[in-house]
């Protein structure tokens, strides 16, 4: 097992909700939308990778009719079903806040901008790709604890599936500003699915060679690695395939100055994890739980975490585990702390 040199800190105080206004709403692919919203003024605490914020994936209360929202008095006449008004009612609504992992941060003079991504699977994000420009939005931040970059390593791999790319996108960035090496591996079951924007002149290799046809990582000068499950563009096969190839060709000396960050389904998460520690390189996983509060209040978010102080259980191997939260104990772990 590869341990980290590391520890990864708690998540830091200064949480609080904001209101938001949205700036951009776009389409990245088929179901993934790029959303930014700006914040007025300097009161948005400091941020890193890896952490996210909590939306409220409704109309925020400040915004809302309350007329409306209070409706009349039911109509109910004996043998005929009551005629409801209220939309909270008669229209699907998400009661609940949604996580989502910060893509990008930009301090403005007219306040702080910042960057997510998220993909159309219910209410709550439906309601998010409807959104446009000037609408508002409530949300709670900064939550979660962040990448680390340790001092005595020099290379990354980002391994990002589906909605586990934003946090890598952003910690591209992170990499560029401490002078880093780093590659971006981006995965998805096909084409129309891959939450990257592409430069049109430059052509994924089918051969999973970097290039720096994807924008997210080229901005800050890193090649990108990109597969697809049914070969229609990139490497066809999983990402951990186009890792696995790269690792392979890496010097030991590039393998001790690497570490992997990965972000996306729990399977693919465990495969990269493997991955690294076949490699005998650090790997940091950034885990994807559903969440309703993010502040350790529901207690919903809980995972297996190798702990010997106070343990929860053992693992058949003999490991102690302890349950830890991902939203505030999390969302980053080293890979070898996680009991999958």
């Amino acid at each position: 097992m590869v341990s980290s040199q590391i520890d990864m800190p708690h998540a830091p105080t200064g949480r609080q909700r904001f209101d938001a206004m949205v700036i951009a709403n776009q389409p990245l692919c088929r179901e993934h939308f790029l959303l930014s919203v700006r914040l007025p003024g300097d009161a948005f605490p400091p941020t890193r990778p890896g952490q996210f914020i909590q939306i409220g994936c409704r109309t925020p209360d400040g915004a809302i009719d309350k007329q409306a929202l209070l409706g009349t008095e039911l109509e109910w006449q004996p043998g005929q079903p009551p005629q409801l008004h209220q939309p909270e009612l008669c229209s699907r609504l998400a009661m609940l806040r949604r996580p989502f992992s910060l893509a990008g941060r930009r301090d403005t003079d007219a306040g702080v901008e910042l960057d997510i991504i998220h993909r159309v699977v219910g209410t709550g994000t439906d309601w998010l790709s409807h959104l446009s420009v000037g609408d508002a939005v409530d949300l709670i931040g900064p939550l979660g604890n962040a990448f680390e970059l340790p001092a005595d390593k020099s290379i990354g791999l980002m391994v990002g599936g589906g909605v586990g790319l934003p946090p890598m996108f952003y910690l591209a960035e992170a990499m560029a500003a401490a002078k880093w090496q780093a590659v971006g591996f981006v995965g998805a079951l096909c084409r129309d699915l891959l939450a990257v924007s592409f430069d049109d002149a430059i052509e994924p290799s089918s051969d999973g060679d970097p290039t720096n046809a994807a924008k997210q990582f080229a901005i800050h000068g890193f090649d990108s690695v990109i597969t697809t499950d049914d070969g229609s563009l990139g490497l066809k096969g999983r990402i951990t395939d186009g890792l696995s190839r790269y690792m392979e060709q890496q010097t030991a000396e590039q393998r001790s100055r690497t570490v992997v960050y990965t972000c996306g389904p729990e399977p693919m998460m465990h495969a990269v994890a493997r991955l690294a520690e076949q490699h005998d390189v650090n790997c940091q996983v950034c885990l994807e739980q559903a969440m309703a509060c993010g502040m350790g209040t529901c207690q919903s978010c809980v995972v297996k975490i190798e702990q010997a102080e106070n343990a929860h259980g053992t693992t058949p191997d003999g490991r102690p585990w302890r349950y830890n939260l991902a939203c505030t104990d999390g969302p980053v772990f080293r890979s070898g702390q996680v009991i999958w």
